[in-house]
């Protein structure tokens, strides 16, 4: 009963210690920190080029595979929208203003596993087909800051969209 029992303890204490993973030191994490937001900067920076395309091109339907189901875009001076379908209502509307010119430059990236945060500077040109409606200017430019996640498809997508101009409010 003796070995039965220092037998199942040994047992015990084998699967307890099999199981715990070692943890990362304060270098290993910020070493994998620093590969993952230079891996991410990448598919990000990918992106940005895209978007810039369709949003000249006014292809909509492709800026919003970048958006998660649940994003929120908040621009400066207008509410906040809210879901990928609200994101293209708002730009199927706005292109019917003209073409939008977007440059979008990424300035830094931090990535940690499934989560990324993008600093970026923005500068938007509407050439317009039509006199633009108060509030909204033929030249923007400002900060922007992205919540970026990996979804389940192995797509990075946005969540958070925070825009932020430099210009002065009319």
């Amino acid at each position: 009963m003796k070995k039965s029992i220092a037998f199942l303890l040994v047992l015990v204490i084998l699967t307890v210690f099999s199981c715990t993973q070692k943890s990362e030191t304060p270098e290993e994490t910020k070493v994998r920190i620093q590969q993952e937001s230079a891996e991410v900067r990448e598919v990000i920076e990918n992106h940005n080029v895209s978007l810039n395309r369709w949003y000249a091109s006014g292809d909509i339907d492709s800026v919003v595979t970048v958006f998660a189901d649940d994003a929120r875009v908040m621009p400066s001076n207008f509410p906040a929208i809210e879901g990928r379908e609200a994101v293209r209502e708002f730009w199927k509307q706005a292109m019917t203003l003209g073409q939008w010119n977007f440059n979008l430059e990424t300035v830094s990236v931090i990535a940690n596993g499934p989560i990324a945060v993008e600093l970026g500077r923005y500068t938007v040109q509407i050439e317009a087909k039509q006199e633009l409606p108060p509030g909204i200017k033929s030249y923007d430019s400002g900060d922007y800051v992205c919540y970026w996640r990996l979804e389940d498809d192995g797509k990075w997508r946005v969540v958070y969209d925070i825009l932020s101009s430099d210009q002065p409010c009319e």
